[in-house]
């Protein structure tokens, strides 16, 4: 099969998710059945509600600090996005384990919000586009973890999807810093 031939990575996701809707359609508001993917799951769920509460409060930082229309239309996605996932994310965290949590930045977040609420123009979108290429590669990283651990076929399907936009998301935004900005390491062109 030649690669012109093989389906793209999205349709690929999309029917993985697709399946793994059809295998478990009915184990909605139960938790997982064993006790390491109920822990992992309570886990993911209050880390990643936090983690996507980061990237809302740096992309609310967008409006007025930006230099390009492109990426401040990523940051209201960004937002828009990431602000109903945090409310499903919840939802299913109160109703497979009875569990609240509202969401909160951690130090190392929170050093990175006050960072960029101090910047405007190209210094503010290249620190942004930085900071939030290595906070979706983060997601990524878990994601990929949910897809292994995670027992309930909506957190699966919301891992799958999640790899792939904000992998998209990585993608657009190092074409941009590279196109925009010449930044061609993140590791050694920008802190």
């Amino acid at each position: 099969m030649t690669s012109e031939q093989l389906p793209s990575r999205r349709t690929f996701l999309s029917v993985c998710a697709a399946l793994l809707v059809f295998v478990s359609v009915g184990a909605a508001a139960e938790p997982a059945p064993e006790r390491e993917q109920r822990r992992f799951e309570i886990e993911f769920l209050t880390m990643m509600i936090d983690h996507h509460f980061g990237a809302v409060k740096m992309a609310e930082l967008c409006d007025g600090r930006t230099v390009h229309t492109d990426l401040l239309n990523l940051c209201h996605q960004i937002k828009t996005a990431q602000t109903a996932e945090i409310a499903m994310l919840q939802g299913w965290l109160q109703t497979w384990y009875g569990v609240s949590h509202s969401p909160e930045l951690d130090r190392k977040m929170q050093q990175q919000v006050d960072r960029l609420s101090e910047l405007t123009g190209a210094a503010f979108e290249k620190t942004f586009m930085a900071i939030m290429i290595r906070h979706h590669a983060a997601a990524v990283d878990r994601g990929r973890e949910a897809l292994l651990k995670a027992w309930h076929a909506e957190l699966l399907n919301m891992a799958a999807k999640m790899i792939g936009d904000q992998g998209d998301e990585i993608a657009m935004m190092r074409i941009w810093l590279i196109q925009w900005y010449g930044v061609q390491n993140l590791d050694h062109d920008h802190p």
